[in-house]
């Protein structure tokens, strides 16, 4: 292989690392200058050019695909300003995932290779979503937000509303509440709860997690939007009423190595165990979320403390 076989190789290999539409622009000038420093390096050798002195050359331009970068360089399969989300995309699916198994029979779900699987799926759809974005650059454009602290009247009193009618009130009567939501479609005795559960300890601090909760929308609707104690009673109101539920999934302990069940029938809790249990989760990564953005909160300083602080410094 000569010298201007060696060039021409390496021409190939940079082209291959290029987009189609740019391939032969840069195919071209690359061989010209390449073929140029040569030819000045043989000069001042005072000899032919040889392989050696093609491969001597070649170094100082790095392998291929480095020198394909300096004329178009590859995206990331992942954007770096998307590497946070993606972090926290990856947390949930792992919370999740603990979460569920954690109600499971020990060995029936393999954690490692469902979250390997769904660390597969972020990848390719955060991959996409990139593709796109290069594609499209306005079609994702930044929308300005009102804040954390946005919660409206109405929004708050339709949370209050929500929160007292359906799980503080189906919860702490169970039956009245299908007669009165399912207009008879459903017997209320399949509701019927226990003895042993409905005076039992999990159910008194469930109730009142959930009372609480009506009362942070309640603090929330007088006020006009949400303050940072809420905020943070949120995590804690939410984190406890998600284990709560979680805990209701499972045969729950009544002391003695009894267990307490839900219902009277076995039908209803063979039905309502799953859907404590993925509520649960819910809830619990919705205090994971709400943990965050409290620890991300900024509060600017205003215009006027800025400039006395620098005054300062």
């Amino acid at each position: 292989m000569n010298a201007q076989e060696v060039i021409e190789s390496y021409v190939r290999d940079v082209a291959k690392c290029l987009p189609r539409k740019k391939r032969n622009d840069v195919a071209f000038e690359l061989r010209s200058l390449l073929s140029d420093e040569l030819s000045a390096k043989a000069q001042a050798a005072g000899r032919a050019p040889d392989k050696a002195m093609a491969m001597e050359l070649l170094k100082g331009f790095g392998r291929p695909a480095v020198a394909a970068a300096r004329y178009h360089e590859r995206p990331a399969l992942i954007d770096a300003t998307d590497t946070h989300r993606f972090l926290i995309w990856a947390m949930a699916g792992l919370i999740t995932l603990i979460v569920l198994a954690a109600q499971r029979p020990r060995g029936t779900v393999d954690v490692g290779g469902v979250l390997l699987q769904w660390l597969g799926v972020l990848v390719i759809a955060f991959g996409v979503i990139g593709w796109w974005r290069r594609r499209n650059p306005n079609a994702m454009g930044w929308t300005p937000s009102r804040g954390q602290d946005w919660m409206p009247r109405w929004l708050a009193a339709v949370a209050l509303v929500a929160t007292v009618v359906f799980p503080v009130f189906m919860y702490c009567a169970p039956q009245t509440f299908v007669r009165l939501a399912f207009f008879g479609a459903f017997a209320p005795e399949c509701v019927q709860m226990t003895d042993a559960f409905a005076q039992s300890w999990q159910r008194v601090l469930t109730i009142a997690t959930l009372a609480l909760l009506a009362v942070i929308h309640g603090a929330e609707l007088v006020m006009g939007g949400r303050r940072e104690w809420t905020g943070w009673l949120s995590v804690v109101t939410n984190g406890l009423l998600g284990v709560m539920l979680l805990s209701h999934s499972a045969p729950m302990s009544a002391g003695g190595g009894e267990t307490i069940r839900i219902f009277e029938s076995p039908t209803s809790n063979g039905v309502a165990m799953p859907i404590f249990g993925s509520v649960g989760a819910f809830m619990v990564l919705c205090a994971f979320y709400e943990l965050y953005r409290e620890r991300s909160r900024i509060t600017p300083a205003p215009m006027a403390a800025r400039a006395t602080l620098v005054r300062e410094n």
